[in-house]
């Protein structure tokens, strides 16, 4: 096994597929977003997702879509992105459902010649402003073109620019969203799918959504807004939210969802030194850190070329149980941590999971979440297990 190293349970995906797939019932279909070589967890995962009822995926690329096939041969797959009309026949090849996201590309695509019956899904600008059809006499010509063509209208989409929580944009793209669609009978449409895991957590499902997208919370991470907790001042908070709830018409807010999801992936790493450092002297680069104490230190053979960013905002390790402060910059492929004298060499180190939270890490590092995900399971060795 390498130094470092990021460990994916593959039995925990099923678990948070399940409960997801469980919980929203209502929903007919569950499309998992494997993007970003699914969070960085690998293709590898894809199998254990369908497994917990995930019944249709999506991937950016056309070249995201070959790895996805190496390990998934047979579930429907959307590719986000418009694939070139040049490359239709590795599309084909691939058997994928297409984005349409304006009128040009649905012209060419539907006199392309390509004979492989491809699923279409159009694309809905409600506000992001970047793929997407932005006029409803569009839309309606695109459907028509797609009608009396060989291929078939199965989906129609938007991507939310925001959580929604008290937020009006949110309420205005769904606005927005029924207006562009407004031509086309959307009962006729087998899946259309408005949000993302944010979404379907944090809001009442949209009475003309039959299928929902889903991210990070597959990946084991409640997105749902926190609840205020107890006093005065949050009973007051919920009072004035509900308010403005209903002042300004905006959508519920379903804040602490008890839902049983538990991370996947975790990075582990060794230590490949342990040494004694004097009060007053410099660790690591620049100098930049001078030891207040006699102190006793770990070097660890990760850094930022591991993904885990080049930041160190009151970063901490796991050892032994323990939570342990990082001590001078983070290099490219090696930090220190001070620790005390128990620590000995064949001590696991945890930098994500266990005690440390995907939300705690991205503090330390400055990276968004997702962000976080591709960074530790792209740019480390990856191991799958199941227990």
């Amino acid at each position: 096994m390498t130094d470092t190293y990021a460990v994916i349970n593959l039995n925990t995906l099923t678990s948070n597929a399940k409960a997801l797939t469980e919980k929203y019932s209502e929903y007919g279909a569950f499309i998992g977003i494997v993007k970003g070589d699914a969070y960085g967890h690998g293709y590898e995962c894809v199998n254990a997702l369908q497994k917990g009822g995930i019944s249709y995926f999506a991937v950016s690329s056309l070249e995201e879509a070959e790895s996805f096939r190496k390990f998934n041969t047979s579930a429907p797959l959307l590719c986000l992105e418009p694939v070139a009309i040049r490359k239709l026949d590795a599309a084909a090849e691939l058997k994928l459902t297409l984005a349409v996201p304006d009128l040009g590309y649905a012209r060419e695509l539907t006199s392309s010649g390509c004979k492989y019956p491809f699923k279409l899904h159009l694309q809905i600008d409600s506000g992001f402003n970047r793929l997407g059809f932005k006029d409803k006499n569009e839309v309606k010509k695109a459907a028509d073109m797609i009608e009396s063509s060989p291929y078939t209208l199965e989906g129609v989409y938007q991507h939310y620019a925001t959580a929604g929580v008290f937020d009006p944009y949110y309420d205005a793209q769904t606005q927005r969203f029924r207006e562009l669609t407004s031509l086309l009978d959307l009962s006729k449409i087998p899946l259309v799918h408005l949000g993302s895991g944010t979404a379907l957590m944090a809001h009442p499902k949209e009475d003309i959504a039959t299928a929902t997208r889903i991210g990070l919370a597959m990946y084991g991470y409640n997105i749902a807004p926190e609840s205020y907790g107890g006093g005065i001042i949050n009973k007051l908070r919920e009072a004035r939210d509900k308010h403005y709830q209903k002042k300004y018409n905006l959508t519920e807010t379903i804040r602490d969802v008890q839902i049983d999801l538990k991370p996947a992936i975790s990075l582990k790493t060794r230590i490949i030194q342990l040494k004694d450092v004097a009060k007053g002297e410099h660790i690591g680069y620049l100098a930049a850190y001078t030891a207040e104490e006699d102190m006793r230190i770990a070097v660890l053979p990760i850094g930022y070329n591991n993904g885990i960013g080049h930041h160190d905002d009151g970063r901490v390790v796991e050892i032994n149980g323990k939570l342990c402060p990082v001590v001078g910059a983070i290099g490219m492929n090696m930090m220190a941590v001070k620790v005390d004298g128990s620590v000995g060499y064949d001590d696991e180190v945890t930098l994500l999971g266990g005690k440390i939270t995907l939300g705690m890490f991205s503090r330390f590092s400055g990276l968004g979440l997702a962000e976080v995900l591709l960074g530790v399971g792209k740019n480390n060795k990856r191991y799958y297990v199941e227990e």
